[in-house]
């Protein structure tokens, strides 16, 4: 009985209600601006991302929450200003390839989260950051009504002086070039972890999500039968960086393979389903079996490759393993 209790407990800790969430970095964003000669405001924003937290959806319970970016993925729409901000003036992004944020504490405001505290490291710099929190809410997966996703709205000011990025250009007129505080928005949308989004090919759960999975069960499992002790809820889990996601030549190969085998397939159906029939009609077999049996063989067949040739198709984890 108390395998079973265990069981279900750890089954359970992948439900709605208390499960650790990850950020859909499709479909999110994180965006930053700064005063401009005194004059004007520069967009930019970071396209490489990840983070996770743990959100209860009946309590709005809101904690654990980890973000780290990728420094080397800012991107101003000026392709020498990024170079620029990439070198040691800026991120020095060959020596500080991240910046992290971990929550620390969560307040509410009629028991929605409002208001979110933790630590941010940018460069060497640790320091504690308010974040303005908003609940935008839940809502079903519009492809796949058993899919949850949860949306949040995030932003803050920082002092960028603060976290040692101190570089700036004195202007003719007095004044300087760059402002010293940044507004920082962020955009969330989460699924919980290990569930593929509609449409997206690098979130769908792997072998190694699954792995990991009867891994636990197993454990579980035998601590039960060994001690008899009450079930314990797992650590949470670390926020492990997305992989790098396939260069441009792999993304060409991929769409050039599988759009020859996808030709190379149905033409060779249709010559197998020809042969066939052409057989079957000297061996004299009826006009019913001519028909069915080359169908059915070349259905059968096409069904097999189709599965093979998918990840190439732009279904499934990329073929090269990104």
């Amino acid at each position: 009985m108390k395998k079973i209790i265990s069981i279900l407990l750890l089954l359970s800790s992948l439900s709605i209600s208390a499960s650790n969430w990850r950020v859909n970095w499709q479909h999110s964003k994180v965006g930053f601006q700064i005063t401009y000669m005194g004059l004007s405001k520069v967009d930019g924003a970071f396209t490489k991302f990840d983070g996770a937290f743990d959100f209860d959806h009946q309590s709005k319970k809101l904690e654990n929450v980890e973000f780290h970016i990728q420094t080397k993925s800012i991107d101003t729409n000026n392709t020498k200003r990024d170079n620029h901000i990439k070198n040691q003036d800026f991120f020095y992004v060959n020596k500080y390839p991240k910046i992290t944020f971990t929550s620390k504490k969560t307040e509410y405001t009629n028991g929605v989260p409002t208001k979110l505290i933790g630590e941010m490291q940018l460069l060497n710099t640790k320091k504690d950051v308010e974040f303005k929190v908003d609940y935008k809410g839940m809502t079903n997966d519009p492809w796949d009504k058993e899919k949850k996703t949860v949306f949040f709205l995030a932003s803050t000011q920082i002092n960028r002086k603060d976290f040692g990025l101190t570089w700036n250009k004195e202007l003719d007129n007095g004044g300087l070039l760059l402002g010293e505080i940044v507004d920082i928005q962020v955009t969330i949308e989460a699924f919980e972890e290990g569930v593929r989004p509609a449409f997206s090919r690098f979130f769908l759960p792997t072998e190694d999500i699954k792995e990991e999975i009867e891994n636990k069960l197993a454990k579980v499992t035998k601590e039960s039968d060994a001690s008899g002790d009450e079930y314990q809820a797992p650590a949470k889990k670390e926020v492990i960086d997305r992989p790098p996601l396939p260069s441009n030549l792999d993304m060409v190969l991929n769409i050039l393979f599988g759009f020859v085998g996808f030709v190379v397939l149905i033409g060779g159906g249709i010559k197998l389903q020809i042969v066939l029939t052409n057989f079957l009609e000297k061996k004299n077999f009826s006009e019913k079996w001519t028909f069915l049996i080359p169908n059915i063989v070349v259905m059968l067949l096409i069904m097999y490759f189709a599965t093979l040739l998918a990840p190439f198709m732009g279904y499934g984890p990329h073929p090269w393993g990104n």
